[in-house]
């Protein structure tokens, strides 16, 4: 039989309070590392993307504007190469051809030489041999609004980097 003294002694006892105090704070540490993830991945994609588009439109501001130039540069900021082959992937996960819209300023004589990924679904006035372009959405790999069980926490929002160069072709 356990006496009087045991149970008092077993009452005073904290050896397991550091364990129970983990265990009420690890889900807001996962929470933490998946949104610190997630804030550094859309920031990476966003870079990339605007490297990309200021590429292409630095290199369609020195080569004629026809349809194999203007293909040269929607591969630029598609898969970081001239040409693109089936096997080369995008320059990030999910992007598309069609995510790029090219455009120009100026009649007759063109201005300026915009590449730049739309943030919605607004008209693109692409430049005659261009095709109009869609948003691009960046994917979460963690739901975070899934695990605040609240589902317009979301961080799938698009990502619209822009690049306007003056032509310098005449």
């Amino acid at each position: 039989m356990i006496g009087i003294k045991t149970i008092k002694t077993l009452l005073r006892r904290e050896d397991g309070g550091a364990l129970a105090e983990l265990a009420i704070l690890v889900p807001f540490l996962v929470l933490m590392l998946a949104a610190v993830c997630e804030v550094g991945r859309f920031f990476q994609n966003y870079t990339t993307l605007a490297k990309a588009t200021r590429t292409a439109s630095r290199y369609l501001s020195n080569h004629a504007l026809n349809h194999v130039e203007i293909g040269r540069a929607n591969n630029l900021a598609y898969c970081g190469k001239l040409i693109c082959g089936e096997g080369d992937p995008p320059i990030v996960n999910g992007l598309l051809a069609t995510n790029i819209c090219i455009e120009t300023t100026g009649s007759p004589k063109v201005d300026t030489v915009t590449v730049r990924i739309p943030r919605d679904t607004s008209p693109c006035n692409p430049t005659a041999g261009a095709a109009a372009a869609t948003p691009y959405v960046f994917r979460p790999i963690f739901d975070i609004g899934a695990l605040l069980n609240n589902p317009a926490v979301s961080m799938a929002v698009p990502i619209a980097p822009s690049t306007t160069m003056y032509y310098m072709v005449d």
